[in-house]
């Protein structure tokens, strides 16, 4: 189990950066996921390569305030970077393109002919920097990840990077052995299930529904940290209550997620437009229920009443988290500030030509500092809603630039929704 302490210096939206000032704590449990924010009041001088007693005596009122021990924390205190973190959060690390299945709306555009794995000296490089940087959480993802020949070896790898691990799986692989593993190094497994049986065997191929809620059974029967996850499709908005109902049956929580611009989804129709906001809007409310938010998990952009301190838990200069708290390396080794922003935003090959700190800051290339420079749509200036249009590759996808509303914005939805009621209105 690791506990760090991150030591930030966040000015979004400034040119320069007071390169020794701190006005953000970040403690991370890796055991438990939990992530803790601590906004200083006021910005403090804090020298890199301060001693843990030194450092005490600075901000140790802070530090004691939930109970933490200093001792007992790896303190991270990267240089900063202008409209970002100093190393990201999150990264999404594609370890192979193999999959059993060929998914209608696969974002990744799994097919056959293409195979890649991340080699195990590739992963142990990532693994050796993310625990330098302090980076908390990895999101494993393919192809199915089972599927890597070294996927065992992989997640003791991360494990002992200090990192929390969560992934997904098409649940064709599952058995109490894996299941076990899991559970050993505390893996968030999240059961991808997109529609009711008759939809989702469809979506995916006759047989996964069954097969995904025994995979669902084997792993909460093994203790393991489980969700189901959704993705919003056109095919699925109508079965958003059937769902909650199953997750509740079951004992777990589900996950819904918007669809994004890539791969198959974009080939067959499956993403939301605004075409169809009468149905995506009552999704919406049927995710918010008070009933049904127990076992719920949603993102904010998704929530009809957010919270009030949300801004500060958040922890944003936008909602998106791309290039400037999360990044993604796929199988091949090419990194990016996110998968579903395309190729004009890939940067290049891991190793081959930088590490991830040098594409992080902008050492090699500046794909990343293009990304955080997308601002919102001059329509979301004036709403009080935290989530700063939050999809710029969907906003592109849709209109063709990064000007306009993402036809999953509420405000948009809602708007849209109103429209089309006024043409039905008007055929009658």
């Amino acid at each position: 189990m690791a506990k760090i302490l991150r030591l930030e210096n966040v000015h979004f939206g400034f040119s320069s950066v007071d390169r020794d000032e701190v006005d953000k704590l970040l403690y991370f449990n890796s055991n438990t996921g939990v992530l803790r924010v601590y906004i200083l009041e006021q910005p403090c001088k804090v020298p890199f390569g301060i001693s843990k007693s030194d450092l005490n005596s600075l901000l140790g009122g802070v530090i004691a305030r939930d109970g933490l021990d200093i001792k007992e924390l790896r303190i991270i205190h990267n240089q900063p970077i202008v409209n970002a973190y100093s190393s990201p959060f999150k990264i999404f690390l594609d370890i192979t393109m193999e999959c059993q299945l060929r998914c209608l709306f696969c974002l990744s555009e799994v097919r056959d002919g293409i195979s890649a794995f991340l080699s195990i000296s590739i992963i142990k490089k990532i693994a050796k920097e993310i625990k330098k940087l302090g980076v908390m959480y990895v999101k494993i993802g393919g192809g199915d990840p089972i599927l890597h020949p070294n996927f065992l070896e992989i997640l003791e790898i991360l494990h002992s990077a200090g990192c929390f691990i969560s992934m997904s799986t098409n649940s064709m692989i599952m058995t109490q052995k894996i299941a076990d593993i899991f559970l050993k190094f505390n893996v968030k497994t999240s059961i991808s299930i997109e529609g009711l049986e008759k939809t989702d065997d469809y979506l995916r191929t006759p047989g996964h529904f069954q097969k995904a809620i025994t995979a669902l059974e084997i792993l909460k029967g093994a203790g393991v940290n489980v969700v189901l996850r959704t993705t919003l499709l056109r095919q699925n908005l109508g079965e958003v209550s059937g769902l909650i109902d199953l997750a509740r049956n079951k004992g777990v929580k589900i996950k819904f997620s918007y669809c994004r611009p890539a791969g198959r989804a974009i080939h067959n129709r499956m993403l939301p437009g605004k075409e169809d906001a009468i149905e995506y809007l009552e999704a919406i409310r049927h995710i918010n229920k008070p009933e049904n938010l127990p076992c719920v998990l949603m993102d904010e952009g998704m929530m009809l009443n957010q919270p009030l301190d949300i801004s500060k838990t958040l922890l944003r200069g936008r909602m998106c988290g791309a290039a400037n708290r999360s990044m993604h390396i796929d199988a091949f080794g090419r990194i990016s500030p996110c998968i579903f922003l395309g190729p004009t935003f890939s940067s290049g090959v891991i190793y081959e030509e930088g590490s991830i700190i040098d594409f992080w800051s902008g050492r090699m290339g500046n794909k990343f500092q293009a990304a955080r420079y997308i601002r919102q749509p001059v329509e979301c200036d004036d709403c009080e809603r935290i989530c700063n249009n939050e999809c710029p590759a969907n906003r592109f996808y849709f209109w063709g630039n990064f000007d306009k509303q993402d036809p999953n914005c509420l405000r948009f939805a809602t708007r849209e929704r109103q429209l089309l009621l006024d043409r039905k209105e008007k055929k009658k």
